[in-house]
């Protein structure tokens, strides 16, 4: 079985960048990634990213995607069923491979938030989806609820407007927790109606969503309903390895996003680094970092 001194998992903006400073480290690595770009890929635009604006999450992807190209660097596209903690060796089995490395970067990220709202999952994909940048040309000429008051949300409801007759943002809050840019934008667009401190409780319809029942007694009639509620750490991986998580489930790294395990380290959304500002730029900060951390790991041994 072939030995890495650095396996990365998860292919992500932490883990694209953790693999491109990995090659000018001049490291032998691994990345391995189920999807390339990860959530990003859902992005509507991009405007926060410095020389890189005005693309969608999907653009980017592609731009990272050509700069491991340029640097030959290959992503496995597999899915990790397991990480084994032998000895100072990792075992990292995927469905169709097993590998080891002398050190490991987590850098899967997060998954999206579902929500305990009555008959959810009888709808999903029958007018209930999650993230509307995968779903928006199935809007076209429809009424649409999403909720959600965060970047993500907010984004979305923008993008929708462009296919949809009308939106309807509904936020638990009595304010929009999206940057700036995103808040005025959806305040000038005439047929997107806000709805502060609602929750859905229940959605209904026949075979297909139909409409939707807030907890202030309201009932929308609607086509379709996106939840852009967030985001959960994806750690069902990293149970049995004894890495240490703080109460939301995120993974408690130190400066060097060095994890309480010898040889592991973390990067990108999955951390509590950042000052738990999860965006594409600290994400790519902390997989260099990351890097820089297994170097100096490695560099004692």
């Amino acid at each position: 079985m072939k030995m890495y001194d650095l396996i990365i998992i998860g292919a992500g903006p932490a883990g694209i960048t953790a693999g491109i400073y990995a090659k000018n480290f001049g490291m032998k690595f691994l990345l391995i990634g189920e999807k390339m770009g990860g959530l990003i890929n859902s992005a509507y635009k991009i405007e926060n990213y410095p020389g890189i604006f005005g693309v969608t999450g999907k653009e980017l992807t592609e731009k990272f995607n050509g700069h491991l190209n340029h640097l030959n660097i290959v992503s496995n596209k597999e899915r990790i069923e397991n990480i084994i903690k032998k000895g100072d060796i990792f075992e990292i089995i995927t469905g169709e491979n097993e590998y080891q490395a002398k050190s490991i970067i987590l850098a899967f990220g997060t998954e999206i938030k579902k929500l305990d709202i009555k008959n959810i999952e009888q709808f999903e994909n029958k007018g209930v989806y999650y993230r509307a940048g995968d779903n928006a040309l199935l809007f076209k000429n429809k009424t649409v609820a999403i909720i959600g008051g965060a970047n993500c949300a907010v984004m979305g409801a923008v993008m929708i407007v462009e296919e949809a007759k009308k939106v309807y943002l509904i936020y638990r809050k009595d304010k929009l927790r999206a940057d700036d840019i995103w808040v005025k934008r959806i305040e000038e667009l005439k047929n997107v109606e806000i709805i502060y401190n609602a929750n859905i409780v229940e959605v209904k319809g026949k075979d297909d969503l139909e409409k939707i029942i807030l907890d202030n007694g309201d009932e929308l009639k609607i086509d379709n309903l996106v939840i852009e509620a967030g985001f959960m750490p994806n750690n069902v991986l990293i149970k049995d390895l004894g890495v240490s998580i703080d109460e939301k489930g995120y993974i408690i790294v130190d400066k060097a996003q060095k994890t309480n395990i010898e040889g592991v380290f973390a990067a990108g959304d999955i951390t509590t680094n950042s000052n738990e500002f999860r965006q594409i730029i600290t994400a790519a900060a902390e997989g260099s970092t990351a890097v820089l951390g297994v170097f100096n790991f490695l560099s004692k041994k």
